[in-house]
């Protein structure tokens, strides 16, 4: 496990988030947005578990995150 958050974080200090919202990137459409909003992903911050908060959506989290998906395909987010 050690050996995977040092290269993440080799990675994440190696090259620019051309993603990030810092840098004006916007998620403009997703499939399903039902649990988490698309724009949390774009966020630098580090991933965070807050127990007991919740939102519009319900219960609350730090990414975009879509319900189960029932029907063939996948879901995805366009990021301009």
């Amino acid at each position: 496990m050690e050996k995977a958050i040092a290269r993440a974080n080799k990675l994440k200090n190696s090259y620019i988030n051309l993603a990030s919202a810092r840098l004006g990137a916007k998620a403009i459409y997703a499939t399903d947005d039902f649990f988490a909003d698309k724009q949390r992903m774009l966020l630098d911050s580090d991933p965070v578990f807050i127990e007991d908060k919740y939102d519009d959506h319900c219960k609350w989290m730090d990414g975009w995150e879509s319900r189960r998906k029932r029907t063939p395909g996948h879901d995805y987010c366009d990021v301009v």
